[in-house]
């Protein structure tokens, strides 16, 4: 292994360190803490400005309740498991890949959803205007949230979604579609009134805001974001209008240009939040 910061081996050791803490569900400050090191000490050495010794791998590693060894283990085998493609482990082509998402919708939604979650963080969520960034569990239905962010030593929950490709229109020099904002999946709730309830629906004050990319309109990758207090309520008659007021509408509408509740700003609807909040 090469000395450099910025070797490929070291750039895996950094991932690996950040996607251990984020598994842990543990914040920059968190670990900072249970190092007694300030947090720029995390934020230096996941964003590769720090290289770590092996004292400080190690004292990291117990931080984060990992294995050292299973991790040097995974750098050591970097040239067989990552130098090359998944399309070369595969032994497919890039065009046998593209037939097979065409044939299968479900599987290109899901792929474009987890692109969209990094597209998210790669052009919103980056140092230094966003501290710290934690993925939330994907396994954990009873939690919404695709990140858990803090800005201006404030926290905030996103919720990432993506539109609806059937639904896209243009007419007049203007888009619209409609974007998902449900839980795909059936669960258990209790309403702040005190009522269990089953539904896909998401809760009013679930998540922060919503972020919701608009690759389907011009297909250029960019997001646009609401509130989630601002987000229609659900108009479904299976539920009491009292259920209603807590649970949001499982489809938005969103145009290009936009409009009302929706932002191309992250920043100002965040700001705005905060501003609330005190």
């Amino acid at each position: 292994m090469t000395k450099s910061v910025f070797s490929k081996q070291y750039d895996l050791l950094r991932r690996l360190l950040v996607t251990a803490r984020q598994q842990n569900e543990l914040t920059q400050a968190q670990v900072a803490t249970k190092l007694d090191k300030p947090q720029s000490f995390v934020s230096k050495y996941e964003r590769g400005e720090r290289r770590l010794d092996v004292i400080e791998f190690l004292e990291v590693t117990r931080a984060l309740d990992v294995d050292p060894s299973s991790m040097i283990e995974r750098i050591e085998s970097y040239d067989e498991e990552y130098k090359r493609s998944i399309l070369e482990k595969w032994e497919i082509t890039a065009r046998v890949l593209t037939e097979l998402l065409a044939q299968n919708p479900s599987l290109r939604g899901m792929l474009f959803g987890y692109i969209s979650e990094f597209k998210l963080e790669e052009l919103w969520l980056q140092p230094p205007r966003i501290t710290d960034c934690l993925k939330a569990d994907d396994h954990d239905r009873r939690k919404k949230g695709d990140r858990v962010i803090i800005y201006r030593d404030e926290q905030f929950i996103i919720e990432a979604k993506s539109l609806q490709t059937n639904t896209v229109a243009y007419k007049d020099g203007r888009w619209t579609a409609k974007s998902q904002v449900d839980a795909s999946d059936r669960r258990q709730i209790t309403l702040p009134n005190g009522t269990a309830l089953s539904t896909t629906c998401l809760l009013v004050g679930e998540f922060d805001v919503l972020a919701v990319n608009t690759y389907p309109f011009e297909e250029e990758w960019r997001f646009v974001f609401a509130k989630n207090k601002d987000l229609p309520r659900t108009s479904w008659r299976g539920y009491t209008p009292e259920q209603r007021q807590y649970l949001l509408a499982t489809t938005v509408e969103i145009t290009w240009p936009l409009e009302p509740p929706f932002h191309d700003d992250l920043f100002k609807v965040l700001d705005e939040l905060i501003q609330e909040r005190h």
